[in-house]
């Protein structure tokens, strides 16, 4: 009996490129199921399959092939054959002698994005498979449904909507498009300018429009609620901030504020990047005149770039899927709905572009809020290892259809990051809050600090409320309390379960600093734990 270490076989197949690896026996025949494995690799990022060879418990036997000559034609022509795949797939094929015995191996390339969902015929019936943690998976309809997005010669959002005019357009959304296009950046959707050329002329001009009716782009970046859902009916982006670091055990659901962008994307891009504008620090500098404060950090244009990425590149035509922005601690995580249509090569190198909607790409460069076509990695890249030393983290998975951008907070700014979030507007929290039952005793921007004014030990949520005298639990949760989590001045005695009904709120190290700075008195009767 013969045995291959895997970190043999691997140094023996380096001149393939391949991320994944099946073993087969085939020591009679080719199996099945060695076709579904070929559709796996090549709807994701390739792979090897290796015949002659079976894994028993980690460890690689070596069986060989009984007629390698005739297995490898069988294989290579079947691969080829219209009868059994819905393109043709070009193996490599390698042998190897093992203590001599011959194993073929067949290297498998990911297929091209206008060839996916590569199928085989099963029982005269066809089928698209996907790698999904070393194993082939069949293909649902709605994964399906993604490889032929996708695949189609006329991108989602090119396509005209019927029945469609300006009228289902938000005039304010549009006028900022506008306004911002022709150089005069306008900061907020209220200040559009409003002396505009007619808007179907001006549509037609930037092919968001044809013959008077419009592109799904044009219902993406300017619609009305109503007409928006008509192409999207999730949300544009949802944003949650925590108060965690990323790698806490926390749920998804334990956020502590959160912007659903269910507009537009032109008000998602408005509303995030305001929101980003007041959690990211913006050290005192001056602008090159030497005389205008610098308008915001320098970590800002590179976590725009990475929310323009989001609303240029997602799979728009996913109706459940929605892109997340995440922000924690000590980085933040962007995940889009629809895996990159580039090799992690030509991401990380630039030069090369493929968009899912060409047409929103277009008007976000025209905007001036995403970098020239194949540029934006790259620029993000290398702009934030200046900053933070560290590089950008991205997954792109096309099994799932998932793109990731995580940017990590260095040591320079981990310490930061969070407390700047105290001094965020609250005025204008992320989610729109019913109007209290009892009017605000303290303005929101001064909740943190009559918070730490009460919080002496431990206490619960109750116990706070009735020393600020809040009726109101929602009032008091978004304008005290949120605030002092998110600066890093209080914190909860169980974080893994911040909504627990044992749940407890002392001072940190940095609370009770700044209570001191602040001479805040402290409740009559109550000492220090």
């Amino acid at each position: 009996m013969s045995w291959l270490d895997p970190a043999d076989l691997h140094a023996r197949l380096r001149g393939f490129e391949w991320d994944d690896l099946e073993a087969k026996l085939a020591a009679t025949g080719i199996p099945s199921s060695a076709y579904a494995s070929v559709s796996a690799f090549a709807n994701t990022s390739g792979g090897c399959l290796v015949f002659g060879v079976q894994d028993v418990g980690g460890r690689l036997e070596v069986v060989g092939v009984g007629n390698p000559d005739a297995a490898q034609n069988d294989f290579v022509s079947t691969c080829r054959s219209a009868g059994t795949f819905s393109v043709p797939v070009d193996v490599r094929t390698a042998w190897l002698d093992i203590d001599g015995k011959i194993v073929l191996a067949f290297a498998v390339p990911p297929s091209g994005r206008h060839d996916r969902p590569v199928r085989v015929r099963e029982d005269r019936t066809w089928h698209a498979y996907v790698r999904v943690a070393g194993g082939d998976h069949r293909c649902t309809p709605r994964e399906e449904a993604r490889f032929l997005r996708d695949a189609d010669a006329t991108p989602f959002d090119t396509v005209i909507e019927p029945d469609s005019d300006a009228s289902m357009l938000d005039p304010r959304s549009l006028r900022w498009l506008q306004a911002t296009i022709r150089g005069r950046r306008a900061t907020t959707v209220e200040e559009g300018d409003t002396d505009t050329v007619d808007p179907s002329e001006w549509l037609d001009r930037f092919g968001l429009a044809v013959d008077g009716q419009l592109t799904r782009a044009a219902l993406l970046l300017c619609g009305t609620p109503a007409s928006r859902l008509r192409i999207k009916p999730t949300p544009i982006v949802d944003m949650r901030v925590y108060a965690t670091r990323s790698d806490d055990p926390v749920s998804a659901l334990e956020w502590i504020d959160r912007l659903v962008g269910d507009g537009n994307v032109v008000q998602a891009l408005i509303e995030v990047i305001a929101r980003l504008e007041r959690l990211v620090p913006n050290p005192f500098a001056l602008e090159s005149d030497g005389v205008t404060r610098r308008a915001h950090g320098p970590h800002l244009p590179v976590l725009r770039e990475a929310l323009v990425n989001v609303l240029t590149h997602q799979d728009y035509g996913d109706p459940a899927r929605t892109a997340t922005i995440r922000w924690f601690h000590d980085r933040i995580v962007f995940d889009n709905p629809g895996d990159s249509l580039l090799t992690p090569a030509e991401m990380r190198h630039g030069g090369s572009s493929a968009s899912r909607n060409p047409l929103v790409q277009r008007m976000m460069r025209l905007t001036g809020f995403a970098e020239h076509a194949g540029l934006g990695v790259p620029t993000m890249r290398s702009r934030w290892l200046s900053l933070e030393a560290s590089a950008p983290e991205i997954v792109s998975d096309p099994a799932s259809k998932w793109y990731q951008v995580g940017l990590a907070f260095g040591s320079i700014s981990a310490g930061g990051w969070h407390r700047i979030a105290a001094s965020a507007d609250q005025r204008a929290p992320l989610t729109p809050e019913v109007t209290p039952e009892v009017t605000p005793e303290v303005k929101p921007d001064e909740g943190a600090s009559a918070l730490l004014a009460v919080i002496i030990g431990e206490a619960t949520r109750r116990e706070l409320q009735q020393r600020l005298g809040l009726a109101d639990q929602k009032h008091f949760r978004t304008a005290y309390l949120r605030p002092a989590l998110v600066a890093g001045l209080v914190e909860m005695t169980d974080p893994t379960r911040p909504r627990s009904s044992h749940q407890r709120y002392h001072l940190t190290a940095a609370g009770k600093r700044c209570r001191a700075a602040m001479q805040l008195p402290s409740p009559a009767g109550a000492e220090e734990a």
